[in-house]
């Protein structure tokens, strides 16, 4: 066999193996929406496969969806729930280019009710460079009282008066035991996530319950 008949099987080979990834993966996406349709449909939701512009147009204004290039909503879970207004979706932005490129995704669940009455603050999970950057000023509001908390999360806002007041012992300390979780709030409206985690279909209602645990738990602060 010659290097140029190599070369050919190689490039066709590569081309065959590039395809065979594209339609699993449309496979594996059409059959996600296809679940998270009918899990709407349990739940007594209405449900819409793309989110479009105007979700993210009302979104704007939170730092989650002010991160990154080419953002995208899916698989958009919608509905109410007495006072609560009811949105879960998968969400996708890139950050980085050429061989630092990420695109993230995740299962978010919004909660917008008038019962909340947050300052804007965002928390996520702490690691080593946040501690690095920390100590080079970049804002992280510890709480001497709770150092768990402060260990657990990067806490950030605005207003961090505001947030000192909002943040109580019991919230505090209820937060100690949710490692992990991301939360972004502001007035009558926050947002649930595990970073870079989408929730199966049928871990949606469970992913649910635990965005109303954290709202329960904020209306009473």
């Amino acid at each position: 066999m010659t290097e140029t008949v190599v070369i050919i099987v190689l490039v066709f080979a590569a081309i065959l193996f590039v395809g065979v990834a594209i339609y699993w993966a449309y496979v594996a996406d059409k059959k996600r929406t296809e679940a998270f349709a009918d899990k709407a449909a349990d739940l007594g939701l209405t449900f819409m496969p793309a989110g479009g512009e105007a979700l993210l147009s009302r979104f704007g204004g939170f730092k989650l969806f002010s991160t990154g290039r080419a953002r995208k909503l899916k698989n958009v879970i919608e509905g109410d729930a007495g006072d609560v207004a009811i949105t879960i979706f998968d969400y996708q932005y890139t950050t980085g280019s050429g061989k630092h490129q990420q695109t993230h995704n995740q299962t978010v669940v919004s909660l917008r009710s008038a019962l909340l009455a947050c300052p804007d603050f965002r928390m996520r999970p702490e690691g080593f460079f946040d501690k690095v950057g920390s100590a080079m000023g970049f804002q992280d509001i510890d709480f001497d009282s709770h150092p768990e908390f402060s260990k657990l999360f990067v806490l950030q806002g605005s207003n961090e008066e505001a947030i000192r007041n909002y943040f109580k012992p019991t919230l505090l300390e209820f937060f100690e035991t949710k490692k992990g979780i991301s939360l972004e709030a502001h007035r009558d409206t926050m947002f649930f996530y595990t970073a870079r985690t989408r929730a199966k279909a049928d871990q949606i209602k469970d992913l649910l319950s635990d965005a109303y645990e954290v709202y329960g738990v904020l209306t009473e602060s």
